[in-house]
């Protein structure tokens, strides 16, 4: 298991990190140094002071040897750590000057006699908890310094020592070998007992460090999750306040910084119709599911939501969590779904009746062509076959118009500018039989809005609405067109002030022969809804019966990077005077 080095505090990129070689950063092993020589320096000034306060005369040749060893290798610690040597490295070089360092100051304070040799222990002790298998290691280093010391002294290859006083004291052999054996056996014990300790330490610190990252990753991934659902979020403490709200929820409810909603209360950011925010919260005290559907005051959204607990990690109540949606776009969402589906199924139907029907029509209609020429006739019959030839000729042109809205034909996808068609639609209202002196036609386009589309089919769109539009003002009117672009798409809205639709023809507007025109087929907004829908677009409509009608049409506009590949356009059809039957 590889190990790592003081100064690392990166764990590795997954899987539980291995417990660290040297515990001690860079930083700190410079602070190891200094109190090195603050503690030498502090024995050495504790001696001067016994020595000028008392009458005792202490060895002190030996100890500023020390003192100028102990300078001596702080010097080479400090350069080894300016040349980056491995953390490890130079703990180990530290504590094999340590050793050295207490030798000589056991040896000069009374060698075998010596008080101090405890400051072994020191040692031994430091190295269990900055190296792993240290302890042992430098305990045995330690023995065999202290043993050499004291062979040598006695097999009197160096010089027998005082003690601290000044005398020299001989102990017998036995003693001699006893006091190895206490020191050896101390440092071992030392050893095993300090890095037991040590590994225990490591290991809790290890499992501290996995239990945080876990944490971290957890709460990032909560996060997450929390920013990336479309669904909106919004948490409270007991007394209503907020404590977040996620960018899903800033959208439902038009709120530009919802870093500046924390501390205020829920009524204030949701703001919904005869809906006591007291009482809710009270009921989900208790334990309660509390689901509701409301709308915000004074909007068009319409929310629904649920309020749940939100307890801590001791799963004691803290406040609740709002998870709520916007109903009204998801019911948008599934009328268009339905729509789609509705269309898909007439168009399907209508089709093969066409087929069936035209045939049929067409020899009825030649027949009575036949008749009317035929000499003989009388007037009322005559009549009557005229009225059979124009009605066959109605209901084929309706049949055409059909077999070109389900039937695909080729489309040509190029580069079509929108506003010069809007502003070449505009002045052919003018001049058509449908606008009057009391219309007034309103237009705001930008200059350029470039998309990809089939030109033709994009005309008849915008004339189908044009002219609808003016068709449910029959009194007089106002009609604005307008444009907008949004990032990659545009949006083009037909606002009239006319009679508007009841909500049962609004919700069937773009079904095939739903309208209440006398003149009308029922087929513009189904043709100009295929259209739309073949260029990657969507439209809408907002209406009320008597306040008017806004249609809104959305179509991408020209990707930059490219042309778009040419599809097949499953619209056709050029009925130019129906679109919205109200």
């Amino acid at each position: 298991m590889k190990q790592r080095e003081t100064g690392a505090h990166n764990p590795p990129a997954g899987g539980v990190s291995a417990p660290p070689a040297v515990v001690l950063p860079g930083r700190q092993l410079l602070w190891l140094i200094g109190i090195r020589l603050v503690v030498i320096t502090t024995l050495l000034l504790g001696a001067l002071i016994i020595q000028v306060t008392t009458r005792m005369i202490l060895p002190l040749g030996g100890l500023y040897m020390l003192v100028l060893a102990t300078y001596s290798l702080s010097l080479l610690y400090v350069g080894l750590f300016a040349r980056g040597v491995r953390r490890t490295v130079q703990v180990a070089v530290q504590l094999v000057g340590d050793i050295a360092i207490v030798t000589g100051f056991v040896y000069v304070t009374g060698g075998l006699y010596s008080p101090f040799s405890f400051l072994y222990l020191i040692v031994i002790a430091a190295a269990a908890l900055l190296l792993r298998g240290g302890g042992l290691i430098f305990a045995g280093l330690s023995a065999v310094a202290y043993g050499l010391m004291v062979d040598l002294i006695v097999f009197h290859l160096v010089p027998f020592p005082p003690n601290l006083v000044g005398q020299h004291v001989v102990l017998p052999s036995s003693r001699v070998l006893y006091q190895l054996l206490i020191h050896v056996v101390g440092f071992v014990l030392i050893a095993v007992l300090v890095s037991y300790l040590s590994e225990s330490l490591r290991s809790a610190h290890d499992r501290l460090e996995e239990e945080q990252r876990r944490s971290q990753q957890y709460a990032a991934l909560t996060d997450h999750v929390v920013r990336s659902v479309t669904a909106g979020i919004l948490a409270v403490d007991l007394n209503g306040g907020v404590l977040h709200l996620n960018p899903a929820g800033s959208l439902i409810l038009h709120v530009e910084h919802p870093e500046q909603t924390t501390g205020r209360p829920i009524s204030e950011i949701m703001a919904l119709e005869a809906v006591d925010w007291g009482l809710l919260l009270a009921r989900a005290g208790f334990g309660q599911p509390v689901r509701l559907e409301a709308p915000l005051s004074g909007g068009h959204v319409r929310l629904g939501l649920t309020i749940g607990p939100l307890n801590d990690a001791q799963d004691r109540r803290v406040g609740f969590v709002v998870n709520f949606q916007d109903l009204s776009e998801l019911e948008r969402a599934n009328e268009r779904e339905r729509l789609q589906e509705r269309m898909a199924a007439i168009g399907e139907m209508a089709a093969r009746v066409a087929h069936e029907i035209k045939n049929p029509l067409a020899s009825i209609s030649g027949s009575a062509q036949m008749l009317v020429t035929h000499e003989g006739v009388e007037a009322t019959a005559h009549r009557l076959l005229g009225i059979i030839v124009d009605e066959s000729q109605r209901l084929s042109h309706i049949l055409d118009g059909f077999l070109d809205y389900t039937r695909p034909r080729p489309t040509t996808m190029e580069s079509c500018d929108l506003a010069p068609l809007l502003k070449d639609c505009v002045e052919l209202l003018g001049s058509s039989d449908e606008t009057r002196p009391s219309h007034h036609i309103v237009l705001d386009i930008p200059e350029h809005l470039t998309l990809e589309g089939d030109e033709d089919l994009l005309r008849q769109v915008l004339w189908n609405l044009s002219l609808n539009a003016l068709q449910a003002m029959p009194e007089g009117g106002t009609l604005a067109i307008a444009a907008r672009s949004s990032g990659s798409s545009a949006t083009l809205t037909w606002s009239d002030t006319g009679c508007g639709m009841p909500e049962e023809i609004r919700t069937r507007a773009f079904e095939p022969f739903v309208t209440t025109h006398q003149s009308g087929t029922g087929l513009g907004l189904a043709i100009a809804y295929a259209v739309v829908d073949e260029h990657g677009g969507s439209i809408d409509i907002e209406s009320v019966s008597g306040r008017g009608t806004t249609v809104s049409v959305t179509l991408p506009l020209k990707a930059r990077s490219g042309t778009p590949t040419p599809s097949e356009a499953e619209t056709g059809g050029h009925d130019l005077s129906a679109r919205r039957q109200s």
